[in-house]
C-alpha cells in the first residue's frame, strides 16, 4: 500500500515513492532492489537496511546513497554510523535554518532522486538475473543434451573412483 504526501504548496514538486508509514510515525521506502529506507522523522535518522539478500551490493547502494545525502548537504556527515540491525546504516539530518523549508521534504526529494538514478542499473541487474534464469530453465539446443545421448564409460576424469588418499600422503615420503 503507497501513501501520499501532499503539500499544501501549489507549485511544489511531487514525487512518487512505494512508501509506508509506521504506526509510530516512520516512512518506509521500499522503492529500492537491495535496501530498504526508514526515515524517522521525530528523531530526523534515516536508516537503511538490506533486504533479505544480503551482498556487497547492499552495501554499496547505502555507501552510494549516504554519499549522495553528504554530498549535497542533507545529512550530517559525522553520523553515518552503523545501526542496531545487522547491515544496517544510518545517519541523522539537522533541522533547515530557513523556515520555509521542511527538512523531511527535502530527505523524501532527495531519496527520489537517489532511487531514480538507480533504477537504470537495478534494470540492468533484474534484466541479467532473468537471462541467466532463462539460460538455466530453458536452454537451447546446442546448449543441452538429451538423457542417454552422452555415452558412459567405467572411468571419467583424473580421480580414481574408491581410492582414498591421506592429505598427508607426500609429507611422509621425505
Amino acid at each position: 500500500m503507497s501513501i501520499k504526501i501532499s503539500i499544501v504548496d501549489p507549485n511544489a514538486i511531487k514525487i512518487a515513492l512505494e512508501a509506508r508509514k509506521t504506526l509510530d510515525g516512520n516512512i518506509m521506502i521500499m522503492d529500492h532492489l537491495h535496501v530498504d529506507i526508514v526515515i524517522d522523522p521525530k528523531s530526523r535518522t534515516i536508516i537503511t537496511y538490506p533486504k533479505a539478500n544480503l551482498n556487497e551490493d547492499a552495501y554499496e547502494t547505502q555507501n552510494a546513497y549516504f554519499s549522495q545525502l553528504s554530498s549535497e548537504g542533507v545529512i550530517l556527515r559525522d553520523s553515518i554510523q552503523s545501526g542496531n540491525v545487522f547491515g544496517s546504516l544510518q545517519a541523522t539530518y539537522p533541522n533547515s535554518s530557513n523556515e520555509e523549508t521542511n527538512p523531511l521534504h527535502v530527505v523524501l526529494l532527495t531519496t527520489k532522486n537517489f532511487i531514480k538514478e538507480e533504477m537504470g542499473y537495478m534494470q540492468m541487474e533484474k534484466d541479467y538475473e532473468d537471462e541467466v534464469d532463462e539460460e538455466y530453465l530453458d536452454p537451447t539446443p546446442e546448449d543441452s543434451t538429451e538423457l542417454g545421448e552422452v555415452p558412459e564409460e567405467p572411468k571419467k576424469g583424473s580421480i580414481t573412483p574408491y581410492y582414498v588418499r591421506n592429505y598427508l600422503g607426500g609429507y611422509f615420503s621425505y
